[in-house]
């Protein structure tokens, strides 16, 4: 008898368990989820922008000129982007100096160093216009550009007055 009661109370037991679980019941709710994007792109100057060239020695004037700036500028896009370049103005012009240095004794380029982004460089020599400098080049969170500028021949310069000859570099993104 005690036996009989024993199954009858497990029987009960396993009876009651499987009714809790078919009487849970589910409940679920919707979130929405949504990305929105938005045409991002920009271009930020490294630590060190000032570019100089210093002609203190005959020597100096020999032969070709280049300023390396490493982590130049970083650009950051969203999609395929194109960077241009231009000065600002005309240098700036000296008492004494009947024509200014010209602006295009100094050339633009992207440093072989520069991690690949898939575009096409150029260099271009600088005006007031806008010049093509990265053209098509990929998207990317952050690409670092090596620069150099170079007066390939410092012929130029010779017959100006002696002082300080200066304008702002320009640099501008633009994605298609």
């Amino acid at each position: 008898m005690k036996k009989t009661l024993l199954i009858i109370a497990a029987l009960l037991v396993v009876g009651t368990i499987f009714n809790l679980k078919a009487n849970a019941q589910t409940v679920s709710g919707n979130v929405p989820l949504s990305i929105v994007l938005s045409d991002a792109f920009s271009i930020t100057l490294g630590p060190t922008p000032d570019v100089v060239f210093n002609y203190a020695l005959a020597t100096d004037y020999a032969g070709s000129k280049t300023v390396a700036k490493a982590n130049h500028f970083t650009v950051v896009s969203n999609k395929p982007y194109s960077v241009a370049v231009k000065a600002a103005t005309e240098f700036n012009v000296i008492a004494g100096n009947a024509t200014p240095v010209s602006l295009s004794v100094v050339q633009v380029s992207i440093d072989p160093s520069t991690p690949t982004t898939g575009a096409t460089y150029a260099a271009p020599a600088l005006t007031t216009t806008n010049q093509a400098l990265v053209t098509t080049a990929s998207p990317t969170l952050a690409t670092a550009y090596n620069i150099n500028y170079t007066i390939p021949t410092a012929a130029g310069l010779i017959g100006k007055a002696v002082g300080t000859y200066a304008t702002n570099v320009v640099y501008t993104i633009t994605q298609p």
